[in-house]
């Protein structure tokens, strides 16, 4: 199976405006991103999919691989579905698993990124998957940026 992990990145975030090249301990936050997601041991490779230069240049000078998308994307999964298509052009191949990385997760353990893609792998019936936690506080529950997802009795996400 060809397995790839996109990136996508912009530097036009409405919240943060040049977050992904926002530095933590010396590094912009889309290289924790891209370093962290590199170590999973089940990806054959990983690529950020931006339509800034400054982000591709900082993607190539650290030695890694960016892919060029238009910049009217509203949803980050357009920008990852567009950098898989290009993908497969330029390689002649398709892809198999493509696991999207938020851009602004720095904290990401390898070991997620393999737990993602595990269960698509074991059972050809599942196309998607998405990891979850339980919250575990009223302010976690409160904050409008934790995601919530209401699953069955199986754990299966019924809606976000």
């Amino acid at each position: 199976m060809k397995i790839i992990g996109v990136i996508p990145a912009r530097m036009a975030s409405s919240r943060f405006p040049g977050k992904p090249l926002a530095k933590i301990c010396g590094i912009p936050m889309v290289g924790h991103v891209y370093f962290r997601s590199k170590m999973s041991r089940t990806l054959d490779n990983v690529y950020v999919a931006t339509c800034d230069e400054d982000i591709a240049e900082y993607i190539a000078s650290i030695g890694g691989k960016a892919i060029m998308t238009a910049n009217t994307h509203e949803r980050a999964s357009d920008r990852t579905a567009e950098a898989m298509l290009k993908f497969e052009r330029a390689a002649g191949q398709n892809v198999d698993i493509v696991v999207m990385i938020q851009g602004d997760e720095p904290m990401i353990f390898p070991q997620m990124v393999d737990e993602a893609i595990s269960p698509i792998q074991e059972d050809e019936n599942i196309h998607v998957t998405n990891l979850m936690a339980s919250i575990k506080s009223r302010q976690e529950h409160d904050d409008p940026n934790t995601v919530k997802v209401v699953t069955d009795l199986n754990d299966f996400a019924l809606y976000f």
